[in-house]
């Protein structure tokens, strides 16, 4: 009888321990060796295998593929999905874009705009507008946008704004009545550009000049257009 009590009590330690050690190791695996897959999916490749490694995985570029609208470096497709449960120490495979590249952008602002341009020609880009305002030191660059420092994908523009004059508005007089000289250094005080045109004809003789603009009197003009202007006489 005390034989059988002791080989009942080892089977039951037995049984005690195996089952205490199939339930250690039920709850370890399943505490420790899942995990749910990172959601990467447009993040930059640096910040992907961070997240990845973090949760014990492994990270593998298979490829790149060319995007123009996702920047270069940045996660296209992972596998596995994200919040999928994965085993600790699986691979989660991405693809990434062969986009455009982010380019810092230099301080233009103060400089002329055609040193302006060279800058920007000697690291590849070119502005995709340029606005002049009224206001500001004439032909210099007053603001830029996006700022300096920042970074542009290679493949976008940004706006430079530039000094220049404000635009006035003109009527055309009628110049036939107008003395050459007084009308020439009205115009140069005014900065307007004009242009003029000897014409073979009989003036008005005594050596004056007789003019005529290309435009009929009464046309409102700007700053910006050239006045053409006939001359006959005096010449």
């Amino acid at each position: 009888m005390r034989a059988l009590k002791v080989i009942c009590s080892v089977v039951a330690f037995g049984m005690v321990f195996i089952l205490a050690t199939s339930t250690t190791i039920r709850l370890l695996l399943r505490d420790t060796s899942t995990v749910a897959c990172p959601d990467v999916t447009g993040l930059d490749v640096g910040e992907a295998r961070r997240l990845v490694e973090q949760k014990g995985l492994s990270f593998v570029i298979a490829k790149y593929e060319k995007k123009k609208d996702v920047p270069y470096n940045r996660v296209l497709i992972q596998k596995p999905d994200a919040a999928l449960s994965v085993r600790v120490g699986r691979a989660v495979t991405v693809v990434l874009s062969d986009g455009p590249r982010p380019v810092p952008i230099p301080n233009l602002v103060g400089l002329p705009l055609d040193e302006a341009r060279t800058r920007l020609s000697q690291q590849g880009m070119a502005p995709k507008k340029v606005l002049y305002v009224a206001h500001g030191p004439e032909g210099l660059v007053v603001a830029q946008a996006p700022g300096s420092g920042e970074n542009i994908l290679d493949e976008d523009g940004f706006l430079l704004i530039v000094g220049g004059r404000e635009k006035c508005f003109y009527v055309m007089p009628d110049v036939s009545k107008e003395d050459y000289g007084s009308l020439i250094q009205e115009m140069e005080e005014k900065r307007l550009n004009y242009a003029t045109m000897p014409v073979a004809g009989q003036g008005s003789g005594g050596g004056e000049v007789t003019l005529k603009a290309a435009m009929p009197p009464g046309t409102i003009f700007t700053s910006d257009d050239v006045v053409e202007l006939q001359m006959k006489g005096g010449f």
